[in-house]
């Protein structure tokens, strides 16, 4: 006697309870059963397996829910109410009839929707499973206002894409509070463009490694503690002269202390900058409008503070005239910030002396690689953003390319680009959809950023500089710091916007601003834990779908 397929019983036990949802709409059941079609392409496209669905005879029928039954157990047990934002693909459609197999309803989603009016609707379904695009999990996961909605009944989300990051899996593991699940793509496009760029980015790795050779983390931390305690007693030293700041029962506004410090109007934006670091790392303290300073220093403190900085400086981070560059304006911070003596060109701050070598040496091999691996008809279009010497690396790079390909551009054009290096400043979240917006389909980026404070430029930077400076300044390499020997010269800003004094964002929220740009793949340079990498500067190689 003929047997009923599964998904069919399932479909007639629903009745007229909810199984799918789509656009506020809902479809029994029965329904389904009836030939009602939801809008809407996923809708459709499940309403049409479902209608082709019964009419197959009972040993075909149960042939093609092998695939449903093996889903619907990773669904596990009901309630299950799945938001499926997948386009029309096969295996969404799967997702989805094995959902009604296992007696649950569907929510058919838009993932080109916007992401808050996504969690929006999650959190409006109750939603307790979730399948979506790796690239959207990573967007919504961090988004900042991911709190703010009800996501409490989610049990497990279903995400397809390329092999992931553990980083990336831990942050929405902890977002969202549910057990993740990786459908693998295999053989596909987007899996194919990962592969090469990480084979890229181990191969620029492994190239740029032997300018770390003798550097450990330890030191790297050492001297960044001790330059740190040098710079900020050198600036407390410059105030306390003017006799401000040496009690800490007495308080002064900041107009006072420039009164007191005799402070120039073009040197107060630099003098304001010294009062918030001052007040950041505790040797000073601020209730209100009102500055509290501490017992005042003497001059022998804050050379003796030079010492175990120049010790840690010394051991093979770099030459000894770019700390002593250093030391030597911070003797005449006194006499700049009361303008009897000019201002001097502002200069890189002393951690990329350090760092140059390895990142202008990975930045090369990058641009190399992916030159090298472009299979494109029309020539590699580049675009080099925050650099205005000629000879740069991009230029450089490419000229070792054995076969010519590639179109370099140092101006934008209007079209868009296989490939964006930019040497950049400014907050994550606006800066990156600019350079995202420059890029084609597919297209990679190549994106030097600070992610670390420099403190050392509240000396030898701008006075005028501020948090929201050009988002691509120009970057000649200036005669105080050479390039590193055995390195190709990497821009570097020789004014202080490149690089900024004020509190740089950790490498993590670039990686989350080129995420939520839309970039399903992130890595970084040097690595988390490489000793290059606490030098305050990331290169990071992104790519869109």
């Amino acid at each position: 006697m003929p047997t009923t397929p599964a998904l069919v019983s399932a479909l007639r036990e629903l009745g007229d309870r909810p199984a799918v949802v789509a656009d506020g709409r809902a479809i029994s059941g029965i329904g389904l059963l009836l030939g009602v079609s939801p809008p809407g392409g996923l809708p459709r496209a499940l309403a049409q397996r479902v209608a082709a669905h019964a009419a197959l005879p009972p040993s075909a029928a149960r042939t093609a829910e092998q695939r449903l039954r093996h889903w619907a157990g990773v669904l596990g047990p009901p309630p299950i109410r799945h938001t499926v934002l997948h386009p029309a693909t096969d295996l969404a459609v799967e997702l989805a009839l094995a959902t009604l197999l296992a007696g649950g309803t569907v929510h058919c989603g838009d993932p080109r929707q916007d992401p808050e009016r996504q969690l929006v609707d999650l959190a409006a379904s109750a939603t307790t499973h979730l399948s979506l695009p790796s690239t959207l999990l990573w967007r919504l996961s961090r988004r900042p206002d991911l709190a703010d909605h009800d996501l409490g009944a989610l049990r497990l989300v279903l995400h397809v894409g390329p092999e992931p990051r553990q980083d990336d899996v831990y942050a929405a593991v902890d977002a969202l509070g549910a057990v993740l699940a990786h459908v693998r793509a295999p053989h596909s496009h987007a899996e194919a463009a990962d592969r090469r760029l990480r084979t890229a980015a181990d191969a620029a790795d492994a190239i740029a490694w032997k300018h770390a050779i003798g550097v450990t983390a330890e030191q790297v931390q050492a001297f960044g503690t001790h330059l740190d305690h040098a710079v900020l007693s050198a600036l407390l030293l410059t105030l306390q002269q003017s006799g401000v700041l040496t009690d800490p029962g007495r308080g002064h506004t900041e107009a006072e202390i420039l009164a007191a410090a005799l402070v120039t109007p073009a040197q107060r934006p630099r003098v304001g900058r010294w009062l918030d670091a001052l007040t950041r790392h505790g040797l000073i303290t601020r209730h209100g409008d009102v500055h509290y300073g501490r017992p005042e220093l003497t001059a022998a403190e804050v050379r003796e503070a030079w010492r175990p900085a120049v010790e840690a400086w010394n051991d093979g981070l770099g030459p000894v005239s770019a700390l002593d560059r250093i030391r030597r304006g911070a003797l005449r911070l006194p006499r700049l910030i009361t303008g009897e003596e000019a201002p001097r060109p502002a200069a890189a701050p002393i951690r990329w002396t350090a760092a140059r070598g390895y990142l202008g040496a990975a930045l090369g091999a990058l641009v190399r690689g992916i030159a090298e691996t472009h299979d494109g008809p029309q020539p590699l279009r580049i675009l080099e953003l925050g650099q205005d010497d000629a000879d740069s690396t991009v230029t450089r790079a490419l000229a070792t390319r054995p076969r010519p390909g590639a179109d370099h551009h140092q101006l934008p054009d209007g079209g868009r680009y296989d490939l964006v290096v930019a040497t950049v400043t400014g907050h994550p979240d606006t800066v990156v959809p600019e350079l995202v917006d420059q890029l084609a389909p597919g297209g990679q980026l190549l994106l030097l950023a600070p992610t670390g404070e420099q403190l050392d430029l509240l000396i030898t930077g701008d006075a005028e500089a501020r948090t929201d400076s050009p988002t691509f300044p120009a970057s000649p390499v200036h005669p105080a710091a050479p390039a590193h020997p055995a390195a190709p010269a990497f821009p570097v800003s020789a004014a202080a916007p490149g690089f900024p004094a004020f509190p740089a964002l950790p490498a993590e929220r670039w990686r989350a601003a080129l995420t939520s740009a839309g970039c399903p793949t992130v890595l970084a340079l040097p690595e988390d834990g490489h000793p290059m990498g606490l030098l305050g500067q990331r290169l990071f190689a992104a790519r869109m779908p």
